[in-house]
C-alpha cells in the first residue's frame, strides 16, 4: 500500500523555472540575434532527469515487492506513468499536425504518410527506434524517461536497495564517464548513435540513477546534521550557477562536473530540513504542472514567433513567446483536463448502471 504523497513546491518551482531555461534555448536557435539567453539551456535536461529519478525511486519505495505480483506492479506503475502525459501530448500531436497541415501545405496523402511515419513518437517510444518524421522533436526528453524507468521498474522493485544504494550510483558513474570520454565532454546528445542506443538514451539513464541515489541520501538522515540555513544557501548558490552556466558563463567547467552539482542541488530540495513552507501552496503548484505543457507548446508558437520581423530587440521578442507558451499552456491545462474529467465521469455513469 503507497503512503501519502506530498508535494513539494519548491521543486515545481524550479520546474517552472528550467522549463522556461529549455523554451528559451530553443528559441535562441531559431532566432538570428547577436546575443541570446541561455545558450547552454539544455543543462536544463539534465536537472529533470535527475528529478524524474528521485520521484521515480520515491514512488517506487511504497510499493512492497512480491515475486507474484512482480510483473503486475511493474506494469500498473508505467501504466499510470504514461497515462499521466499521454493527453497533453496527443493534443500537442494534434494541433501540431493540423497547424502543419496548412503551414506546410500539405496534401491528405502528405499528412497521412506523415502520421504513420510518426507512430513511434506518437506513441513515445522514438528514442529506442530509428528517428524518423519529427512533429514534438523535443519530446525525446519524455520517450527516454520513459524507456529508462520500463525497463528498470521491475529491478527497482525487486532490489530497492541493492539497487538504489549500490547498483544506481555505479551505473550512473560509468555511464557519464563513458559519454564524457566518447564524446569529449559534449552532454548536449540526444540521437548521435553509439552504436547499440541513442547517446541521449544512455544520458537518461545515467542521470535516471543518479536520481536514485539523490533519494537514498535525501532520506539516509546526513542533511539533517547540516544547518537549514547553510542547506537553502547551497541549493540557492548552485540553482543560480546553473543558471548562469546555462547562459554560457563559466564556459571552463564541464558539463558533467555540472551535472554532480545539480544533484547535490536536487538532494537539498527535496529535504524536509531545507523546506519552504510558504511555496507549498496551489498557484506555485500550478506552475509546476504547466512545465510539462511548456515544454509541449514551445514547439508549434516558436513556428509562428520565430518568423516575426521582429523590431524591438531580442529581449522583448524573447519575454512575447515566453508569454505566448505560457498562455497556451494553460489553455492546454484547461481544455485536456475537463476532456479528462468528462471521460471519467462517463465511466463512472457507465459503471453505476
Amino acid at each position: 500500500m503507497e503512503k501519502k504523497k506530498v508535494r513539494n513546491g519548491k521543486v515545481d518551482l524550479l520546474k517552472f523555472i528550467f522549463s522556461i531555461v529549455v523554451i528559451l534555448y530553443h528559441f535562441g536557435n531559431s532566432v538570428k540575434y547577436d546575443r541570446e539567453l541561455f545558450n547552454r539551456g539544455y543543462m536544463a535536461v539534465e536537472f529533470f532527469f535527475i528529478v524524474s529519478g528521485f520521484l521515480f525511486a520515491a514512488s517506487l519505495s511504497r510499493i512492497s515487492y512480491s515475486e507474484d505480483t512482480l510483473a503486475a506492479d511493474s506494469t500498473a506503475f508505467m501504466v499510470k506513468k504514461y497515462r499521466s502525459f499521454m493527453p497533453y501530448h496527443l493534443f500537442m500531436v494534434a494541433v501540431t499536425f493540423g497547424c502543419l497541415f496548412f503551414i506546410k501545405d500539405w496534401s491528405v496523402r502528405d499528412l497521412f504518410l506523415n502520421v504513420v511515419n510518426s507512430i513511434p513518437e506518437i506513441l513515445l517510444i522514438q528514442m529506442g527506434l530509428t528517428k524518423q518524421f519529427s512533429t514534438l522533436g523535443h519530446e525525446w526528453y519524455i520517450s527516454a524517461m520513459l524507456i529508462v524507468m520500463f525497463i528498470l521498474t521491475p529491478i527497482v522493485i525487486k532490489y530497492k536497495d541493492k539497487f538504489t544504494r549500490l547498483a544506481a550510483p555505479v551505473a550512473s558513474l560509468l555511464v557519464l564517464g563513458w559519454l564524457w570520454r566518447k564524446y569529449e565532454g559534449n552532454l548536449d546528445l540526444v540521437f548521435s548513435d553509439t552504436g547499440f542506443a541513442y547517446a541521449g538514451l544512455l544520458r537518461a539513464f545515467a542521470e535516471i540513477c543518479l536520481g536514485c541515489f539523490c533519494y537514498v541520501i535525501c532520506n539516509s538522515g546526513v542533511l539533517e546534521k547540516i544547518n537549514s540555513y547553510a542547506l537553502i544557501a547551497f541549493e540557492t548558490a548552485v540553482y543560480a550557477f546553473l543558471l548562469l552556466y546555462a547562459d554560457n558563463r563559466f564556459s571552463d567547467i564541464s558539463p558533467y562536473v555540472a551535472v554532480i552539482l545539480i544533484a547535490c542541488a536536487v538532494t537539498v530540495s527535496f529535504s524536509d530540513k531545507a523546506s519552504l513552507s510558504f511555496l507549498n501552496n496551489g498557484f506555485v503548484y500550478f506552475l509546476g504542472k504547466i512545465s510539462f505543457p511548456i515544454y509541449l507548446m514551445q514547439i508549434i508558437v516558436r513556428q509562428y514567433i520565430s518568423q516575426i520581423d521582429w523590431k524591438y530587440g531580442y529581449a522583448s521578442h524573447a519575454i512575447f513567446y515566453v508569454a505566448v507558451v505560457i498562455l497556451s499552456s494553460v489553455v492546454c491545462i484547461l481544455v485536456m483536463d475537463n476532456v479528462m474529467k468528462f471521460i471519467d465521469n462517463k465511466k463512472r455513469s457507465q459503471k453505476k448502471r
